[in-house]
């Protein structure tokens, strides 16, 4: 068969995009296919289905790295500048081996270097690698999962991939949907999309792609399949949205510093190369030509190139990076390749604790471990419609017939018979009719006469006509209108007044009850009434009707000429008709969240797909939208969003905070568009069509326990019960975790940066020397596995410990500040408090190492191997006392009053362990090395002279911290004195 002689289908790929727009009747008939038959099925018929509709091959992203081969992936590995300057360390360590031991044994310590190296870089490539291979042969074997169709009147069994538009699909528990389709009929069915909870007005419930069926069985009609479904299409335009870059701002910050180390470090290490290549070759040749030792340096060079090179490997795997797997391998490469300066273990260990106490105490599973500090981050925050948000119009408003309450509203939009259809009817025209405009009641009492009293404005509008219309007193909302029915020929006119019930019923003789019988209004009743309305506390819009008679026999009954009176609005002799309370049908919990986002500085948009004027509506009511923000620009349609320029979408999206009619598409946009405007967003989803969204956002929030594993590949963090509440709980978490991640990395850099410039330092002052390093590889090994793993448990269990209540949650957001740190935004992310610290016990610690290096010996009257291990013991309890301060400046943050002591206590305990625990492994490490190496063990007094001095950390700190703030103090004053100064002058001249 060929193309031309392929009969086309009566409908479109795009147009069953959007199936609600046909009956499923229509369907059937642009599909050729039915529910009792299914289609034909045969090869022609399958095959203009696949050449019209497609085929089932789902779509998966081409990254880089199923592109290009093996070998090429492992050669641009090789061009990164840290990877060029391992080299150059390889090179130079290459000259010195040649020249201490020989061309064959130089050539094989360089082949040793040189192997970690290639295996570093080649285990990145390689393990993304082999996971787009099993990500892939995961595909195929759901493509390849047998689901039952409907074909030519029989029931087949065929794989996924075979799957046709029009085939009629039967599903049964635990299936998931193979394509997007249409719901045909189900038994007792229930499925996990999310969108089975939200109320819609559709025609169709529509069931989409790896939807999965809970509970009973079903038949739907494919309408979409493979590349055509909504999520593979929003999918890839989310992958071509990350072509443009979609890495972490967290990761990017701490990528970036941690590159700049590394680079550092590899040219400082360059230099210590430089210099023991000219002390080998031209100061000290005997030493070079000793055959009995390894070359000083050389072996420290080659475990410092791995250990770069490990950190390199480390920070180039990709994605998240912090899954347990990647912990353990980082952790296997610490031991393995002697890690110098690593962050991301500890890192790891910080978020993986704080990932598991926020499921414990908050409910909330977080799938990406950064997660747990970008929550911190948002500045923007994109709301979907969640359960809470969804609008229930029957309790919008209480209405009043009488002296009844009328209890159950939902009745009434259906038709209620306890009510007289007479002032139902009459009501609705009262409140279509009667329009002011411009208030947020009044267009909550709009909206809830049209979905609860079922009145169509348009349709009254076009039945009725406006004779005449006073505003009496706006103040008040009172406001009449005198109108004719256009069926009754102008026989009567109907007056209607609305306003506050107490002025309304002023008015009024007479009223009417919930059987529609008019009844009058004495003093009695009308005192009732008035008590009523004061001890209830009604504030609300009350209704009054009157109908006027123009017929020619009664115009003696009117004092004024029938055309006069025609134009007056009648003020007295009304009916009442009754009371309207209009309600905020928001729970207070869900405004409260609102509100101490947006008080902490996080701008919310919400994204529906309600029409314009119900979507203004919810904004308001929440508190999302102001009324002074009501502006131009600040609700827009999706349609009029969509058809802007790129650039005038990017511009325009900061000021929306109100998208209305929009669909998952448009939400994609949306987050996308923030984005680039370079704010860092969260989006909210409760569905399987917000996925995509959240994919795309730096941090996407899924409330609900709905399509859990979709979820966990798409989402960030999960909150399990619903509650929107927990989002101020996940900001004032990450912020905390925030500050957790800055002590720690300041505490990694004092470690590091103290330990080399000591070592470089005194290779430089005495470059002739024999001594070996004063820390080796060794020593700074077992710090960095101590701090990395003992310090950062320390800094997340005191985190943990100092996290508020619930309850506190709120006003701890309110008076926690955003993390100082400016996290990808290009600046650096060491801030001036940081560098401060950082300088003062980097500086005091190599100064201490220094002074302990060349008079340490005539100080403690020790000899050098007892020498080399008190120094290397201060060097331990200096970051042991640096933890304890970073430690005390976190307990500094605001925790509430009532919880402090037994937060004290707990933190008191955990500190005795931690520490305990460290110190206790440093003895027992100084013991052991006694036996198979040359350390020496040291006695009490010893041991005392090592705490001591190191303990001058804590003092030093807080001299530096409080001469910092005083100088602050005094720059700000003489900055000051200085403006009033200039100001003084400049007024004299004048």
């Amino acid at each position: 068969m060929t193309d031309e002689t392929i009969a086309n289908f009566s409908i479109s790929v795009k147009q069953l995009a959007d199936p609600q727009n046909f009956s499923i009747q229509q369907l059937f008939h642009a599909l050729e296919t039915n529910p009792t038959s299914g289609i034909l099925g045969d090869s022609n018929d399958l095959y203009r289905r696949r050449k019209s509709f497609g085929s089932n091959n789902n779509f998966s992203s081409s990254s880089s790295i199923t592109q290009k081969s093996f070998h090429k992936l492992t050669l641009e590995a090789f061009k990164d500048t840290t990877i060029i300057l391992l080299l150059c360390c390889a090179v130079l360590s290459l000259v010195i081996g040649i020249k201490s031991n020989g061309l064959q044994e130089g050539i094989f310590d360089v082949a040793i270097i040189f192997l970690p190296i290639f295996f570093v870089v080649n285990f990145s490539v390689t393990f993304r690698f082999f996971k787009a291979r099993w990500i892939s042969k995961k595909r195929m074997a759901h493509k390849n999962k047998v689901i039952r169709v409907l074909r030519h009147q029989q029931l087949q069994q065929i794989p996924t991939s075979e799957l046709v538009v029009g085939d009629i699909v039967f599903l049964e528990s635990g299936d998931e949907v193979p394509a997007d389709g249409i719901l045909i009929q189900g038994n007792s069915f229930k499925f996990d999309d999310g969108i089975s909870n939200l109320p819609h007005e559709r025609i169709h419930h529509v069931l989409f792609n790896r939807t999965k069926l809970v509970e009973g069985n079903c038949m739907c009609l494919v309408t979409a399949i493979g590349e055509n479904t909504e999520r593979i299409r929003l999918m890839k335009r989310v992958t071509c949205f990350q072509n443009d870059g979609h890495e972490s701002k967290l990761h990017r910050s701490i990528d970036e510093m941690s590159s700049f180390l590394d680079k550092l470090c590899l040219s400082l290490s360059l230099i210590f190369l430089v210099v023991q290549v000219f002390r080998c070759l031209l100061w000290n040749k005997s030493w070079c030509c000793d055959k009995d030792r390894d070359p000083k340096g050389v072996k420290n060079t080659v475990e410092e190139i791995m250990n770069e090179a490990t950190k390199y490997m480390r920070r180039k795997r990709g994605g998240n990076g912090t899954s347990k797997v990647n912990g353990l391998v980082a952790m296997l490469c610490i031991l393995v390749f002697s890690l110098k300066d690593v962050l991301s273990l500890g890192i790891f260990i910080i978020l993986l604790y704080s990932s598991k106490d926020f499921k414990k105490s908050h409910q909330i599973i977080v799938h990406k471990l950064p997660s747990c500090a970008n929550g911190a981050l948002f500045t923007t925050l994109c709301l979907s419609k969640t359960p809470e948000f969804v609008l229930n119009f029957t309790t919008l408003a209480d209405l009043w017939i009488g002296f009844e309450k009328i209890k159950n509203m939902s009745a009434v939009s259906g038709g209620s018979k306890d009510i007289a259809e007479e002032v139902l009817n009459t009501l609705r025209e009262g409140i279509c009719m009667n329009i002011i405009g411009g208030g947020v009641d009044e267009d909550a009492l709009l909206i809830w006469a049209e979905k609860v009293l079922v009145g169509n404005i348009e349709d009254l509008h076009g039945s009725c006509t406006i004779v005449n219309h006073e505003n009496r007193n706006p103040c008040k909302g009172l406001c009449g209108v005198l109108l004719k029915r256009n069926k009754e020929d102008g026989e009567f006119l109907h007056v209607h007044w609305k306003g506050e019930p107490k002025l309304v019923l002023s008015m009024c003789s007479h009223y009417f009850d919930i059987n529609g019988t008019m009844q009058t209004l004495d003093e009695g009743k009308r005192e009732l009434f008035n008590g009523k309305i004061a001890t209830d506390g009604i504030h609300g819009f009350g209704f009054a009707y009157k109908r006027v008679i123009r017929r020619e026999e009664e115009r003696e009954n009117y004092p004024v000429d029938i055309e006069e009176y025609g134009t007056i609005i009648a003020k007295d002799g009304l009916s009442f008709l009754g009371i309207v309370v209009i309600k905020n049908s928001y729970s207070t919990e869900l405004r409260r969240t609102i509100e101490v986002c947006r008080k902490s500085g996080i701008e919310i948009k919400l994204i529906v797909d309600d029409d314009l004027n119900t979507a203004r509506l919810m904004a308001l009511n929440s508190g999302i939208l102001r009324v002074e923000e009501d502006l131009q620009g600040s609700i827009i349609e999706a349609t009029e969003f969509r058809r802007c320029p790129k650039e005038a979408q990017i511009s325009m999206c900061h000021k929306i905070k109100v998208m209305a009619n929009s669909s998952p598409a448009d939400k994609l946009l949306l987050v996308h568009c923030l984005r680039k405007w370079g704010g860092h967003v969260a989006a909210t989803g409760t569905s399987i069509r917000d996925l995509p969204s959240l994919k795309e956002a730096d941090v996407g929030i899924f409330v609900g326990e709905n399509c859990a594993d979709l979820a966990k590949d798409d989402a960030d963090i999960t909150v399990v019960d619903s509650n929107l509440g927990k989002i101020p709980t996940i900001l004032i978490l990450g912020r905390y975790i925030c500050t957790n991640l800055e002590k720690f990395i300041q505490l990694q850099l004092v470690l590091n940066i103290s330990a080399f410039t000591s070592n470089f330092v005194l290779l430089i002052y005495n470059p002739t020397s024999d001594q070996d390093q004063q820390l080796t590889t060794i020593q700074l090994l077992w710090i960095n596995l101590i701090i990395e793993i003992f310090g950062a448990l320390f800094l997340a269990i005191i985190t943990s410990a100092i996290k508020p209540h619930e309850s506190e949650v709120d006003q701890i957001v309110l008076n926690y500040s955003k993390p100082a740190t400016n996290y990808g935004t290009g600046e650096p992310i060491v801030i001036e408090n940081m560098l401060r610290n950082i300088a003062v016990q980097s500086m005091l610690q190599a100064t201490l190492l220094l002074m302990l290096a060349m008079k340490g010996k005539s100080i403690f009257r020790i000899d050098e191997a007892s020498l080399s291990t008190m120094i290397f013991n201060i060097y331990v309890l200096c970051q042991v006392f640096l933890l304890i301060i970073s430690a005390i400046e976190i307990t500094k943050t605001r925790i509430s009053k009532e919880n402090i002591i037994r937060r004290r206590k707990w933190l008191f305990m955990a500190s005795c362990v931690i520490i305990g625990i460290m110190f206790a492994l440093q003895v027992i490490l100084v013991q052991i090395m006694s036996k198979i190496d040359h350390w020496k063990k040291l006695g009490i007094k010893q041991w005392s002279f090592c705490i001591g001095t190191a303990a001058l950390s804590l003092p030093i700190h807080c001299a530096a911290k409080m001469i910092s703030s005083t100088m602050q103090s005094f720059l700000i004053l003489f900055k000051n004195v200085f403006m009033c100064l200039l100001v003084k002058i400049m007024y004299r001249n004048l």
